[in-house]
């Protein structure tokens, strides 16, 4: 399957985008969770009694969205997905005393053991992410994916509106 310019480049920002989020959350679990929840409490925004729980939950959410736009299972509702959490983490990077402190403190978004990026600078990928998931989000073809290989040109759905009604079809 050859791939056009256009195509081309959101195959590649589906890639940019599913490691970013399948690496930031591979990160995180393979570390322990306390050292997360560190991260989370330097922020300053959320309640303590919290922490545990996002700490918990978030690296496997963003492992898992990052793996399924890698492999374009279910590539709108995965770009929806990472859209919402990019959007998410631009606020809580924003919102933070760390962002209006001093943005040159490490995010913690990867791990300890990750890259090491500065709340400015998680917040300007966090940014490019949006808008590329976003854009993911409402795009029709997805090449080289899962999505490509199982779901028809022609859904179901569409044979079903193009046909009139009380007319039989002959086989």
């Amino acid at each position: 399957m050859k791939l056009s310019l256009g195509q081309g480049f959101w195959f590649a920002a589906r890639l940019f985008s599913g490691f970013i989020f399948a690496y930031a959350g591979w990160a995180k679990l393979n570390e322990p969770s306390a050292n997360f929840e560190a991260s989370l409490l330097r922020y300053g925004i959320f309640s303590p009694q919290w922490i545990p729980l996002l700490a918990a939950t978030l690296p496997w959410i963003e492992w898992l969205l990052g793996s399924f736009l890698i492999l374009g299972y279910a590539p709108r509702l995965v770009a929806a997905g990472c859209s919402f959490l990019s959007l998410a983490f631009l606020v809580t990077l924003s919102s933070s005393r760390l962002f209006l402190e001093s943005g040159s403190a490490d995010c913690g978004c990867f791990g300890q053991s990750g890259f090491h990026l500065s709340i400015r600078q998680i917040f300007f990928v966090d940014l490019v992410s949006l808008c590329l998931t976003t854009r993911l989000a409402l795009a029709r073809d997805f090449p080289w994916s899962l999505h490509s290989i199982f779901v028809k040109r022609n859904d179901v759905r569409d044979d079903i509106k193009n046909r009139r009604p009380g007319k039989r079809e002959v086989m």
